[in-house]
Parts: structure tokens; sequence; C-alpha cells
């Protein structure tokens, strides 16, 4: 049950995704993508791996649910929020947007802990939500750095 929750969030959150109007370019999108995900993904595996605050199922199926929502869900979840709030917005708007996004993020968490995908040993619901809350501020750095960058690499020409 629990992979086919997964299984529809993931195709969801990317024809979403897909669908929706982006106030970011193509290759800011995939910057964005790809530094979130490598951010993610290791603190996953530091969290879950090394420390053992928070342990995923052995069983194949709820595994592989756990592998989609880690490298699918969550990822275009963040870029959702981020990209539903136009450019020049107000920083409040950006970090409302970043909340709701977060706070999604964290009721899929508890279908996780639900199905027993995860389960958290020393870790719960609000490190989730903070860790969310501050990969988006991270996305929003990323944006700013790499509209810097490529903004000063147009000047110079």
């Amino acid at each position: 049950m629990a992979l086919s929750i997964i299984v529809y969030l993931s195709w969801l959150c990317i024809s979403v995704f897909y669908a929706m109007k982006k106030p970011y370019t193509k290759l800011e999108n995939s910057a964005l993508i790809f530094c979130l995900f490598l951010i993610d993904l290791n603190r996953g595996w530091i969290t879950n791996d090394e420390l053992k605050y928070a342990t995923y199922s052995t069983a194949p199926l709820n595994y592989t649910g756990y592998i989609l929502y880690r490298t699918f869900i969550a990822p275009f979840l963040l870029l959702i929020g981020i990209n539903c709030i136009p450019r020049n917005s107000s920083v409040l708007k950006k970090f409302i947007a970043s909340l709701i996004s977060s706070f999604v993020l964290v009721l899929i968490n508890i279908v996780l802990l639900k199905f027993d995908v995860v389960d958290f040993h020393q870790w719960n619901l609000l490190y989730v939500f903070v860790n969310y809350v501050l990969l988006h501020l991270i996305g929003y750095f990323i944006l700013y750095c790499y509209k810097s960058f490529v903004l000063k690499g147009e000047t110079n020409k």
C-alpha cells in the first residue's frame, strides 16, 4: 500500500511541476534541483546511515517507496514550493510558501511513518520540518548566487 501511495505522489509531483508556470528558467531549476537533491541526500545519509537517528524499512517494497520519496517527492516538492511564488515577491511570501511546502513534506513523512517505511529513533517530525524549511532557504540562496554569477558573467562581456 505504501508503494502505491508513494508512486502516485511521485507522479503527481512531477506532473504538477511540469504543468505549473515557473518563474525561473530551466537552467535555474536544473541547478536548484541538483543542489537540493545533493544536500538532502547527504543529510539523509548522515542522519539515517551514520548517526542512526532514523531508519528505513528493509522490506523491498517499502524501501522502494523510501527511495522514490527521497529521489522524486522531496526535491520536486521543494521546487514546487520555490516556484509557486513569483521571482519578485516579498521575503514574507517566500517564507510562507516554504512553510506550507515543508508542512506538506511533513504530512508525507507522517504517511511514511504510518506504513513503517521509516522509523524515527532520535529524530522527530519537528526536525523534519526544520530540515525542509532550511532546504527552502538554501534553495533561495542557491538561486540568488546563481543569478549573481550569471549577471556578473553577462556584464564582463
